[in-house]
């Protein structure tokens, strides 16, 4: 894929997110339960249609790395291009909702960061082909956690909504600490020590198309994991308050 064919690929992703945005929009803002927020609401609804589809492609493109390190690392894959091209969309939305409505739950220096470092990554990997046989686990499968956290969030936002659904609320964060901790910490901290030792190899017999590109790119998977471990401890706190019960007096008081 030419890269005038993935932009466009990308404007199109963007204007269809926009789109089904827009289109929420316009029943939450006139919906009880979602009229404090509406925007933030449609945004978590809208929010899933890329979501889904990282995980398609990532479900797809999950398979064995190739044993060269010249085709783990440079080896076209359509399935992690598109992965590229979901996740720069998915970046533009929701950096473009944060900054839009300041809301302070996506307004943070941390998940602005995030989505900054994310969208760079994926126009260095679409650019150069590289690194295509690791994007299925660290964009796609790993994705498959936000879709309870979407389903958590909006709970959180909507007091009222939480009030009706406590089960669901409560499977939400059950399913969102497991799919996290096993796939965002387990997974993909196992992967990311391959995905170092391989930059690190191929700046070490320089093999290395760009070694910019391989400092960036080593730099930007720690700062994910950090990120991600950070995350993981306060998930592990949540669930110790679920366990000692605290989280329930919190609410009733």
């Amino acid at each position: 894929m030419g890269g005038v064919h993935a932009a466009w690929l990308v404007a199109a992703w963007c204007a269809v997110i926009f789109a089904v945005f827009g289109a929420v929009y316009c029943v939450t803002r006139v919906h009880a339960d979602f009229k404090e927020k509406p925007a933030l609401a449609a945004m978590n609804i809208a929010h899933m249609l890329p979501i889904v589809a990282l995980c398609y492609y990532g479900v797809l493109g999950y398979r064995a790395r190739p044993a060269e390190i010249e085709r783990r690392m440079y080896e076209y894959d359509g399935d992690a291009e598109m992965i590229c091209v979901v996740q720069i969309a998915l970046q533009v939305f929701v950096t473009t909702m944060a900054l839009s409505t300041r809301d302070k739950s996506l307004f943070k220096p941390e998940l602005l960061g995030h989505h900054a470092t994310t969208a760079a990554l994926m126009v260095l990997c679409l650019r150069g082909t590289f690194a295509h046989s690791y994007l299925a686990v660290f964009f796609g499968v790993t994705e498959l956690s936000t879709i309870p956290l979407n389903v958590m969030d909006t709970l959180k936002n909507f007091k009222g909504l939480r009030k009706k659904h406590p089960t669901l609320e409560f499977a939400s964060k059950l399913s969102f600490a497991v799919l996290f901790l096993s796939l965002r910490v387990g997974l993909s901290s196992k992967v990311s020590v391959e995905f170092q030792a391989d930059l690190y190899e191929l700046w070490k017999d320089d093999r290395a198309a760009s070694v910019a590109t391989c400092a960036f790119m080593s730099a930007a998977n720690l700062f994910v994991c950090a990120l991600q471990l950070y995350w993981a401890s306060l998930i592990v706190k949540g669930l110790y308050k679920i366990a000692t019960g605290q989280d329930k007096k919190g609410k009733e008081e």
